[in-house]
């Protein structure tokens, strides 16, 4: 045989090992890394079903987590919305402020007179404002605009250059629309809390009858009706019992969400658990 036919042959040999070892080797790489795949898959459904599988517990609506629950969520912007949920990523910043000054950062407005600027008759230092955020929202990211009084008019607005917000004065009205609002069960997992909630709307016309609504949408003066429930009179109201058990601080309201309970516009909260024991609002959505 001649020597260039066996070079050749042996350069065929050497050709057709390589090609066997890079194809066991990107079979190897391709088998670790399904293998990682369907590790994190397999992971990822564990928690999932542990999740599924944890029992929470039901807190006692005589507790103080719910009552502390009850007086945050009083506040029409957790309900202000017609689908769906909200969480923080969705709420304006505006809407952010507003419920952090009126829950909590309301308390530390310094009362002041500016002789150039008389419609001025309070102050409150930004760091007050980014504590009750916190503590309501967990650690999210705001543009420092204002809290509303109501859509389109600021009760507070931040200045900027000086680092503060500022309230305006001659602010009043009332409105014949309102709400009513009870919690009535309160889940507890391991790092969370499920609530759910009753909404009923009213309207008033002054001449006794209240109109009973459940709603998809409020705040302020903008409202829009889900469906009619009913009309009630004052006299009415007073004869009515408390057959659901719930939370609220309001007795007339819970006569009219008890008469109604199976009607009532249902929310359910979700707070995220922190490790001292606090909790921060996560998201709102509607049940029905």
């Amino acid at each position: 045989m001649r020597r260039s036919s066996i070079i050749t042959i042996i350069i065929l040999i050497l050709v057709i090992i390589c090609l066997i070892v890079a194809l066991v080797v990107t079979n190897l790489g391709k088998n670790d890394e399904e293998k990682e795949i369907t590790i994190s898959e397999n992971k990822e459904s564990l928690k999932n079903n542990e999740e599924e599988k944890e029992e929470p517990v039901n807190v006692s609506l005589d507790s103080q987590v719910v009552k502390d629950m009850y007086e945050l969520l009083n506040h029409q912007i957790f309900h202000y919305f017609k689908k769906g949920y909200i969480t923080a990523e969705t709420l304006s910043d505006d809407y952010i402020q507003t419920i952090a000054y009126y829950k909590e950062a309301k308390n530390h407005v310094e009362e002041i007179t500016l002789e150039n600027s008389p419609n001025i008759s309070g102050r409150l230092d930004k760091k007050y404002m980014d504590e009750a955020v916190k503590k309501i929202f967990g650690d999210i990211e705001y543009e420092p605009t204002g809290a509303l009084y109501q859509d389109g008019v600021y009760e507070i607005t931040y200045d900027a250059n000086d680092g503060v917000y500022y309230r305006g004065s001659g602010f009043g009205g009332a409105s014949n629309f309102g709400t009513y609002t009870a919690i009535t069960k309160v889940e507890e997992y391991s790092d969370k809390y499920i609530v759910t909630e009753k909404l009923v709307s009213v309207e008033l016309d002054y001449q006794t009858p209240i109109g009973i609504f459940n709603v998809y949408s409020y705040y302020g003066i903008h409202f829009q009706y889900a469906g009619y429930l009913g009309v009630l009179r004052e006299n009415e109201i007073e004869n009515l019992k408390v057959n659901h058990e719930m939370y609220s601080t309001d007795e007339k309201g819970k006569k009219i969400i008890s008469l109604y309970y199976d009607d009532a516009t249902e929310y359910k909260h979700t707070f995220v658990k922190n490790e001292d024991g606090s909790f921060y609002w996560q998201k709102t959505e509607i049940v029905k």
